[in-house]
C-alpha cells in the first residue's frame, strides 16, 4: 500500500481539518495545472470498483435488454439529461456507429456516483474533500462522474479540450480527478497533458442545454474566463496556440488531478488491454454556474463533494 492510500484511510476516518497535500504538490499544481497521486486507491479498493464497473458494462452490453435506447444523433425528440443517470456511449468504426449488439461501450455516465454505491462511496470522501480544500475549492460540489473504458484494440482517441467548458462557473473553478483502474500507457490511451497550459489557455465556451430539444450545445463566451491562478501571476492574453502534450502514464490506482483550464486529451487504445479509468469532476458553489448548463441538475443542484 503506498503512502496515498494510508493517508486517505486515515482522513477517512480520523481529523478532517488536516492537510492531504503537501505545499511543495500544490506549488506544482499551480504551476502545471495537473498532479500526480500514485497509489490513491488500495488494491482491493481498485478492484471492487473495477468489478462494479465491468458487471454493469457486461450487463448493458446484453443487447440492452432491460434499458432504454436513445438516438445521440437527433432523431428523437428531446434528448435524454445525463443528470442522474448513467448513459452509455459507445465506440465508432470508420466514422459509423456499430450495430448496438456488437458496439463496445466507450464511457458511461454522467452520474455513476450516483447510481453505482462503491464509487459513491469512494467519491464522497475526507480525503477528495481535503484536496478539494487545499486546492482553494471552498464549497465543491460534485457535477458529473464517468467510467472511460478504452475497450482493447478499439478505443478512441478523445481530442484536446479543457474540462471547465463542461463545468462551468464564473471565474473558472472545476477541478477534475482522474483515477486509473487499470494500468495506462502509451499503448493503451493514457492521458496527454500540456502543462502549464491552464495559465495561457482561457475557457472559451460552455456546455448548455438546448432549449429546444434538451441536447448538448457549446456557446461561445462574450469574454474569455480566464484562470484565477492566471490572473494572479499577470499573464497577458493571447490567441489560442499549439500546445506540445506529455503523455502520463501511471499504475492502477494512480490519481491524477486536472486544472479546469487544462489543455488534455488522450490516445487510442490499439493495444491488447482495456484501459477502465473513474473520472469525476468538481466545482466552487461559491462561484456562479449558469442556470442553463448542460449538467445543472433541474432541482436540488449539486451533490457535495
Amino acid at each position: 500500500m503506498g503512502p496515498c492510500c494510508s493517508i486517505m484511510k486515515r482522513w477517512d476516518t480520523g481529523d478532517p481539518h488536516r492537510q492531504v497535500l503537501t505545499h511543495d504538490q500544490c506549488k506544482f499544481y499551480a504551476r502545471n495545472g495537473y498532479l500526480i497521486l500514485p497509489d490513491a486507491l488500495a488494491v482491493d479498493q481498485v478492484s471492487a470498483l473495477l468489478d462494479e464497473a465491468h458487471r454493469l458494462i457486461a450487463d448493458i452490453s446484453k443487447s440492452g435488454e432491460g434499458y432504454p435506447q436513445y438516438d445521440a444523433s437527433g432523431g428523437e425528440l428531446a434528448a435524454p439529461s445525463p443528470v442522474g443517470r448513467v448513459l452509455a456511449r459507445y465506440e465508432t468504426a470508420n466514422g459509423t456507429a456499430f450495430e448496438p449488439t456488437d458496439a463496445p461501450i466507450a464511457r458511461l455516465g454522467c452520474s455513476i456516483h450516483q447510481n453505482l454505491p462503491a464509487f459513491l462511496t469512494i467519491t464522497h470522501s475526507a480525503f477528495h474533500r481535503s484536496i478539494a480544500k487545499a486546492l482553494d475549492c471552498a464549497v465543491p460540489l460534485v457535477t458529473q462522474s464517468q467510467l472511460i473504458t478504452k475497450p482493447a484494440r478499439v478505443g478512441s482517441r478523445i481530442n484536446p479540450h479543457q474540462d471547465g467548458c463542461s463545468s462551468f462557473t464564473d471565474p473558472p473553478s472545476a477541478l477534475t480527478f482522474w483515477y486509473a483502474l487499470e494500468d495506462a500507457s502509451i499503448n493503451n490511451g493514457c492521458l496527454l497533458v500540456a502543462p502549464g497550459s491552464h495559465l495561457t489557455e482561457p475557457l472559451r465556451q460552455r456546455l448548455a442545454k438546448s432549449p429546444q430539444d434538451g441536447r448538448p450545445e457549446f456557446i461561445q463566451l462574450r469574454k474569455p474566463a480566464w484562470a484565477k491562478s492566471a490572473v494572479d501571476s499577470g499573464f497577458e492574453p493571447h490567441h489560442a496556440r499549439e500546445y506540445e502534450y506529455v503523455p502520463l502514464e501511471v499504475t492502477r490506482g494512480t490519481l491524477i488531478l486536472c486544472h479546469g483550464n487544462l489543455m488534455h486529451a488522450s490516445g487510442a487504445n490499439r493495444s491488447e488491454r482495456g484501459r477502465v479509468a473513474y473520472v469525476f469532476t468538481i466545482i466552487d458553489g461559491r462561484f456562479n454556474c449558469p442556470d442553463d448548463a448542460y449538467l445543472r441538475p433541474t432541482t436540488g443542484g449539486f451533490l457535495k463533494l
